[in-house]
């Protein structure tokens, strides 16, 4: 009689046990299904940052028993894949990842070996394999005041980007710019190509399609062959600026419809933007097949297509008191 209770006591034990494993193994497998959601979330969609070394993403090691030198290999091939599928932004292990849209082209640009100024130049250009691309640029406001176009030209400036006018960024009125007329005479008088800028606060896309009508009136009568540009950024000296807090969604709208109305005049809109007002308040996919113009005061770390490159606002130039922006311009 004891012998069957103990047996009974036993396989009781034993179906007790199994049933503990099995509640174990379904909450394992819910919680890695989860995890494995949310993982694949954060790295594909386009344009949303996720932390480098959050669990998961990047590791500190990746072991490989065999092997230490193996172990390292992959460990360097995973973060260059890294580097290829995302951008990162600050230094391991406190960066961001944001994965790169597959439907935007890129560039082939080595950014911190092609882009310098050789002995005895002054300026910047791409230099591939030696042979120097793109051409020398300025971006020039009523800031510069009175400018020698002449002595600009002798120093080697093939294309100008004058400002049109700006938007208020408390009363949202547009205004011109001062020295819009004389600018554009200047430097189309003595050969430079010139383009257009606008220094954008719209909020919706009403105001973006009214910003570019604005320009265009402006531009009439004028030969313009250099693009008419887009600046969106963010003012930092007020919290105020009316367009600094608006959203992704509507920034998007008001650039789109700027691009939009200056195709349909004829003309070819460009975008005017740091890396991160490109990558975060900007809808890349949706921005993608217009020129890009990035302004980049360190070693660019931007992966797409770029057409113009502002690299200094502090440059010296013969003919114009005072500072200048500088460009490589690739177009």
């Amino acid at each position: 009689m004891d012998t069957k209770k103990d047996k009974i006591k036993n396989l009781l034990v034993i179906w007790s046990l199994f049933f503990v494993m099995v509640i174990c193994m379904i909450i394992v497998m819910v919680r890695n299904i989860a995890a494995s959601k949310n993982s694949d979330e954060n790295f594909e969609e386009v344009g949303k940052p996720i932390h480098i070394s959050r669990e998961g993403v990047l590791p500190e090691k990746i072991y490989f028993d065999a092997d230490y030198d193996i172990s390292k290999l992959i460990f360097e091939n995973y973060v260059n894949y890294l580097k290829a599928a995302y951008i990162v932004i600050g230094t391991y292990p406190d960066a961001q990842l944001v994965k790169i849209s597959p439907n935007v082209e890129r560039n082939d640009y080595k950014w911190a070996e092609e882009f310098y100024c050789p002995d005895g130049e002054l300026y910047w250009r791409r230099y591939k394999d030696g042979v120097p691309e793109g051409r020398i640029a300025i971006d020039v406001s009523q800031y510069q005041a009175n400018i020698d176009w002449q002595k600009v030209k002798n120093a080697g400036v093939e294309v100008a980007i004058v400002r049109a006018g700006f938007r208020g960024y408390k009363s949202g009125t547009n205004n011109k710019d001062e020295m819009f007329d004389v600018n554009v005479t200047g430097a189309r008088e003595v050969g430079i190509e010139v383009g257009v800028y606008y220094f954008s606060e719209a909020v919706n896309r009403e105001e973006g399609i009214e910003e570019a009508q604005y320009v265009l009136d402006m531009v009439k009568g004028y030969d313009i062959t250099q693009p008419i540009i887009i600046d969106t950024e963010l003012i930092y000296e007020t919290d105020d600026a009316r367009a600094n807090n608006i959203s992704v969604e509507d920034r998007t709208a008001a650039v789109v419809g700027f691009c939009e109305t200056v195709e349909a005049a004829g003309y070819t809109p460009m975008i005017y933007a740091s890396r991160d007002q490109f990558i975060f308040n900007m809808d890349i996919e949706a921005i993608g097949k217009y020129e890009f113009w990035l302004a980049a005061y360190d070693t660019p770390n931007f992966p797409y297509h770029t057409e113009a490159y502002q690299y200094s606002p502090y440059g010296l130039m013969d003919g114009i008191e005072g500072n200048v922006d500088l460009d490589v311009w690739l177009r």
